[in-house]
């Protein structure tokens, strides 16, 4: 794996990032407190599996995991002002206790049926911050997103396999990855599609993590 210079440098450079703003992207949710970008996550044991995930953008808070959003908020915020190895730990651990409440994790990706746990997997968006009413990002939003984060991403990470989160994220990230040369696919979360084509995605996607993780 192609590591950056240290994680706590580059998690707080897309943290304090401003290459966005409401005034050129009308659909940010944007600001300095509650919502800031957020970089993502990458477990301890990632450089074993080399498995990495990849979403639309963080959602907007939810009310059932206020608490857990707020402390993780603030962790954002202190590492961006102290970009330190302590700090970056800090918010690893608070990760490591949030993300088992993201639906990525328990309703959108099967972890499990991968044989794969949190520690084993890295995870980012294409777009690092949150819409107003998690609209879907406009195409300016995504074009800078992933040539400012995205490809830089893939280079440190190096993953063996990505797996995108929903269709929208295939479409605006697979052309990286293909140029990359590292092989993705996508969960397909359409509301329309049916039972059998949901299950037939998901025994695909299993089956294309398990050939390639280890």
């Amino acid at each position: 794996m192609n590591t950056p210079l240290a994680w706590h440098t580059e998690f707080a450079k897309v943290i304090a990032c401003t290459k966005c703003t409401a005034h050129t992207c009308r659909d940010l949710l944007r600001d300095c407190n509650e919502n800031v970008p957020q970089p993502g996550y990458v477990g301890p044991a990632y450089s074993g599996t080399r498995v990495l995930l990849v979403g639309q953008n963080p959602g907007t808070r939810k009310l059932a995991r206020e608490s857990l959003d707020r402390t993780y908020a603030a962790a954002l915020r202190v590492l961006r002002d102290e970009p330190t190895p302590q700090r970056y730990a800090e918010l690893s651990a608070i990760l490591r206790e949030f993300i088992p409440h993201w639906p990525v994790t328990n309703n959108y990706f099967p972890l499990n049926e991968c044989g794969l746990m949190l520690d084993d997997i890295a995870y980012c968006n294409i777009i690092r911050c949150r819409t107003i009413g998690d609209r879907k990002p406009n195409q300016e939003l995504a074009r800078r997103c992933v040539s400012e984060h995205f490809v830089n991403w893939l280079r440190w990470l190096a993953p063996r396999v990505v797996i995108f989160i929903g269709k929208w994220a295939w479409e605006h990230g697979h052309v990286a990855v293909a140029d990359a040369g590292i092989p993705c696919s996508y969960m397909n979360r359409q509301r329309s599609l049916s039972s059998i084509d949901r299950s037939v995605n998901r025994a695909e996607v299993i089956a294309l993590v398990r050939r390639f993780r280890d």
